[in-house]
Parts: C-alpha cells; structure tokens; sequence
C-alpha cells in the first residue's frame, strides 16, 4: 500500500471511528436539550436558555442534514453532491446557514448575561422580554437565509468536488464574511460581553446573589463560547489556503495529506455542536436533576401504560371465559 492510500485510509477512519458517533451523540444531546429546556417552566422563562435552546436546535439539524452528507460522501464513497448540482446548492447553502445560525445564538445567550447584569434596569427590563428574544431568534434565522442567498447562485461541481465556483462573491466570502462570522465576530462578543459581565457584577450588589439557575447558565455558557471561539481559527484559514492554492499543481500525496487534514479539522470544529448537551450536563445540576425527572417520567408512563396493558388483556381474556362456559351451559 502506498503513502497516499494509507493516508486516505486514515481519513475514511477518521468518519467510521469519530464522525459517525459524534452525529449520534451530538443529535441526541441536541433532541435531550430540546426536551428538557422545554418540558421546565423555569427554563422556558430564562431567556439565555432560549438563545441556547435555538442554537441547539440548529446544531442538530446541521449535524443530521449538513455532516452526515459530508461523511457519506467522504467516509462511505457515497457520491451526493459532488455529482448532482442541485444537491451541491443544498448542501452548501444549508451547511453555511446552520453553522452560523448555531454559532450565532451562544453569541446572543453571552450579550443576554452582559444586559441581564446592567446596572440600568430599563435595559434589563428590555432584553428580559421572551417576546423581543424570540424576534431576536426569528429574526437572525432570517437574515443568515438572505444572506447566503448568493451561494444557491455561485455554488457548482468542479473536478467531481462541489465547491463555490470561482466568483467575486466566492473572494468576498473566503476573505472577508467567513473570517469575521466563524472567528473575529464571536470573539469580539464574546470578549465584550464577558468583561461586561464581569465588571458589572463586581460593580452592582444586586447581582452578586444571583438565582442558582443563573449562575449555573453563565457556567454552562463559558466553556462552548471557549471552544467556539478556539475551533474557528483553523477552520476560517481552511478556506483561504484552499482558495490560495487552488490553481496550483498538487501531487497525489499532497492532495491526500489536505484531505487528510481537512477531515481532522471539521472534526474538530465539529465539537461546537456534538458536546453541548453534555457540557450543559456536566456544569449544571438544574439540567441533571430535569434530565433525571424527564427519564423517570418517562418510565412510569411506560409502566403505567404496561399494566394498563395487562389488564385490558386479562379482562377479555376472563370475558371470553366466562363467554365460553355460558355457551356450554
């Protein structure tokens, strides 16, 4: 076996052994999220929960639409887009409005904790408002959808791959909108809003002693702004070193090892959507005490519907008995 199909047997690994359990458990965490932050009145009225509840929601149809067709085609050799043109326009189209609507909505949960702490209480009372959050989650929906109108447009198979066709808006995306949207963006809010934050509990008293639920939201919420922010940096270079060496010859191996590395680095930023559940899970015990009332709610329906069951059966069973005796009487 050569060099280059060693390392192109690595790669198709790289989706056997992690891409493919990272979709089941990043889609279930993102199913659990959903039932649990929306079975809880408390949580239903906290309005970061909100933000996070819809950045889950996106991060589970991106994980069961947009990576699973990824891993089909480059772990399983199943050729989807790179062969029809209007699953490549689907394909890219979904993956660009999923993944920002995912990364957008932890952004908004950390500028609801920055304006949630304020020290002016008519800005508090605003962004309390479950109806302007829900505008606000509506509203970024939409404006990612008409934003990435043009990609329906620009979108195409070159050389069996399905790629953003060579275009002034291609150049404008690799340079400028994807850097700023997967990198420089969020960490600019969320710097912003952690120092905001921070200094405005230092400053007002009142916020000092928060909710339980609050302060276990602001812990859950630190380490995904973390990760997002750390697995952007790769990923946004990606596309510009590609678009730099497109023209450019490549041996077999070389396109292995890029092959290669690209696998490794959507794993990787792929962690922004697999392990929210479980980070949720693990830094707060409001979540574990829901997820625990939720699983043994869910067995006593089963028990109960079990014995229901049963009893229905015994009682026909015991009619058509006493049936059977009559007639023979």
């Amino acid at each position: 076996m050569s060099t280059e199909d060693m390392i192109n047997l690595f790669a198709h690994l790289l989706n056997y052994i992690l891409a493919v359990p990272m979709i089941i458990l990043g889609v279930t965490g993102s199913i659990l999220i959903v039932i649990i932050f929306t079975q809880k009145r408390q949580f239903r009225q906290n309005t970061s929960l909100t933000y996070l509840l819809a950045g889950a929601i996106m991060s589970g149809l991106h994980l069961a639409i947009v990576y699973t067709q990824w891993v089909l085609v480059y772990g399983f050799g199943v050729p989807i887009m790179n062969t029809n043109e209007t699953a490549c326009r689907e394909y890219l189209y979904l993956r660009y409005v999923t993944t920002v609507g995912a990364i957008s909505f932890p952004c908004w949960a950390a500028f609801d904790q920055y304006v949630a702490t304020s020290r002016d209480s008519a800005v508090r009372h605003r962004w309390s408002s479950l109806r302007l959050v829900r505008l606000v989650i509506i509203s970024t929906v939409i404006f990612w959808i008409l934003t990435y109108i043009p990609i329906i447009f620009s979108a195409g198979i070159l050389n069996n791959i399905c790629i953003l066709k060579p275009s002034l808006y291609a150049k404008f995306k690799i340079y400028i909108l994807t850097p700023f949207v997967y990198e420089v963006g969020p960490a600019v809010i969320i710097i912003f809003s952690t120092i905001g934050t921070v200094r405005n509990l230092r400053s007002n008293t009142v916020h000092r002693s928060r909710k339980r639920l609050t302060n276990q939201v602001r812990a859950m919420l630190m380490p995904q702004l973390i990760i997002l922010a750390i697995s952007g940096i790769p990923f946004s270079f990606q596309a510009i070193y590609v678009d730099i060496t497109n023209g450019s010859e490549k041996t077999t191996l070389r396109i292995a090892l890029e092959n290669f590395f690209d696998q490794i680095i959507l794993v990787i930023y792929h962690f922004n959507y697999v392990f929210i559940f479980y980070i949720y899970l693990y830094k707060s015990s409001e979540v574990r005490k829901a997820l625990k009332e939720q699983f043994f709610k869910c067995i006593r329906k089963h028990q109960i519907t079990f014995v229901n069951t049963t009893t229905n059966n015994s009682f026909r069973l015991q009619r058509i008995n006493t049936t059977h005796w009559t007639q023979l009487a």
